[in-house]
């Protein structure tokens, strides 16, 4: 059915409500705000909204509704997400054979009435409400539907206190006491879990408490609750964290376990203060699924072979940079897996320990105690290590005893926040590490960002376009094939299902060591390793990923910057 597209002020200037500068006003003050146009007539005071509906009720030959007097039943939430009906304001109110009607604020928003019937598949109805009961509407019937879900709710889903957190004489493991809010919580995580999620969001907003999941790097709305829900909900994930309950105007750092099906998963949560109460973030640490083979990062054959040199060497510092939530703690991992044997004595400094591994001794930072990367990276020279894994380089101390540490014939692995390979040296000597130690020391740096992978299910094959074509440096006359997902059950309707990632080598070798105590530029550095040693960046790896069907343009373009010099 084709919606004749009216636009409000035309109809309120023709119903004589309102005035053409009125008008033009709202519409200045609505650039400013992304406001709907009549919230911004109503805060203006150019008109109430108890007149409004009336006049775009006559005006538009359509019903007005008042929400209060009406009862909604709970299984049409089923018909719209709960995403869906908040993004458009829509309530279902009744389902009559192949007829949708809903209530709007907004009934002359054409895309969504349209957006409506495409995902129902039914010819939707609007009738006109107040925003304000659209709300409070929505936060009863999909607060309704999610608690409903505690009736299906794993019951092999236990939440343990850290054994290490436990009081004195505390039993190993004691189960957390449940109550029907440790019911919610339990099932916000196990949701979280089937969806292979590795960060919870727990929001606070003005009028509801959102709950939003990242999976495979994105954050994805998943539903909400009333704003009464803050309060009990934070409590109960802080209380499972050992955190102080009572301490809501100050950020606190909290963990806790739990095991679902087979598998034990530790949970590390943070609070955070915002004016809407505090903000709480869980990330989920699953054991099973962070050691993975060096041969499944992603790395193309001539990067895998070089790190592989790197890291076959008996002593060096090796560097892995990227932007937090690139990857860089599973390749370090996996480093870590494949040099460690029982004839050498490997000591991690991490903060936090996010997975125990076998053999390796691992250490966590305790800055209250004193424990920070720099005073215990001098404590593990003293361990007879023959590897040595710091977390992250901060500070120019710590850098120092590591490049120092790689020099007295360790192998140290660490982590940098840049953006290249390249850039990761001047870093180093920005840091105030002298040029002589940095060439002495860095055998090489593995840059990385992660980009998710097309589903299997859904995949489909199409021509490039031209537009694509000029992205991945490819002539516009030449016939590309690429690939896309759908979208499907088995990938949420996303399109991407898992990540990989896509890789920087920089070898440091003789040549390079003379350019760096000569202190050559970034540009210099990148220049050198790409003629000379073949190098490919970041963004190149990634188009040889696209055009092999593994990802797509809009990923390349998400996780890389678009300018790039091909060679």
């Amino acid at each position: 059915m084709k919606r004749e597209k009216r636009r409000l002020g035309d109809i309120l200037i023709q119903a004589g409500i309102i005035t053409p500068d009125q008008i033009a006003v709202a519409i200045e003050a609505q650039k400013k705000t992304k406001e709907r146009l009549g919230k911004t007539l109503i805060r203006l005071g150019f008109i109430d909204e108890e007149k409004l509906i009336k006049t775009l009720a006559h005006q538009l030959n359509i019903n007005s509704i008042n929400l209060k007097e009406e009862k909604i039943e709970p299984a049409l939430a089923k018909l719209i997400p709960d995403k869906v009906a908040r993004r458009h304001m829509v309530v279902p109110l009744a389902k009559m054979g192949q007829v949708l009607m809903v209530a709007m604020a907004d009934p002359l928003n054409i895309f969504a009435l349209d957006d409506l019937s495409f995902k129902t598949g039914l010819e939707v109805e609007p009738v006109i409400a107040s925003e304000q009961d659209i709300q409070q509407t929505l936060d009863k019937l999909y607060e309704s539907t999610f608690m409903d879900k505690i009736e299906t709710a794993p019951e092999d889903l236990q939440v343990f206190a850290d054994e290490e957190e436990q009081p004195p004489g505390g039993e190993e493991g004691q189960e957390v006491d449940e109550g029907p809010i440790g019911q919610l919580v339990n099932l916000i995580i196990s949701e979280a879990i089937n969806d292979r999620c590795s960060d919870i969001h727990i929001e606070p907003d003005e009028k509801a408490l959102r709950i939003r999941y990242r999976i495979d790097g994105i954050l994805k709305e998943t539903s909400s609750l009333g704003a009464r829900f803050a309060a009990p909900v934070i409590s109960r994930i802080k209380i499972m964290s050992k955190m102080d309950i009572a301490e809501k105007r100050f950020p606190q750092d909290g963990r806790f376990k739990f095991v679902l099906g087979n598998k034990v998963i530790d949970a590390r949560v943070s609070s955070f203060p915002t004016i809407y109460g505090e903000n709480v973030v869980i990330r989920i640490l699953d054991q099973t699924s962070i050691v993975i083979p060096l041969e499944s990062l992603g790395l193309i054959p001539r990067d895998l072979e070089k790190v592989r040199y790197l890291i076959e060497k008996p002593y060096g510092f090796i560097l892995v940079t990227g932007p937090t939530g690139s990857g860089k703690t599973t390749t370090l991992y996996a480093v870590l897996n494949t040099i460690n044997s029982t004839e050498k004595h490997i000591v991690t400094l991490e903060d936090p320990v996010e997975y125990r591994l076998d053999l390796i001794r691992q250490c966590q930072i305790n800055l209250k105690a004193g424990l920070t990367f720099a005073v215990g990276l001098r404590s593990i020279l003293r361990q007879d290590p023959d590897g040595i894994m710091v977390g992250e380089i901060r500070d120019f101390e710590t850098a120092e005893i590591a490049v120092q540490s790689a020099l007295t014939g360790h192998l140290v692995l660490s982590t940098l926040h840049t953006n290249d390979a390249p850039s990761s040296l001047i870093r180093l000597a920005d840091m105030g590490v002298d040029a002589f130690l940095i060439s002495s020391s860095v055998e090489g740096v593995i840059a990385q960002r992660l980009v998710r992978i097309i589903c299997s299910r859904c995949k489909e094959a199409y021509p490039a376009t031209a537009e694509e074509l000029q992205v991945l440096g490819l002539p516009l006359a030449k016939e590309v094939i690429l690939h896309r997902g759908k979208g499907c059950p088995f990938c949420k309707g996303t399109g991407y299902k898992g990540r990989l990632g896509i890789f920087e080598v920089l070898i440091v070798d003789a040549e390079l060591k003379e350019m760096i105590m000569q202190k050559a530029t970034q540009k210099q550095i990148e220049d050198y390793a790409r003629l000379k040693q073949g190098m490919k960046s970041l963004r190149e790896d990634g188009i040889g990923k696209v055009l092999k069907g593994q990802t797509t343009v809009e990923e390349l373009n998400r996780v890389t910057p678009k300018e790039v010099r091909l060679v």
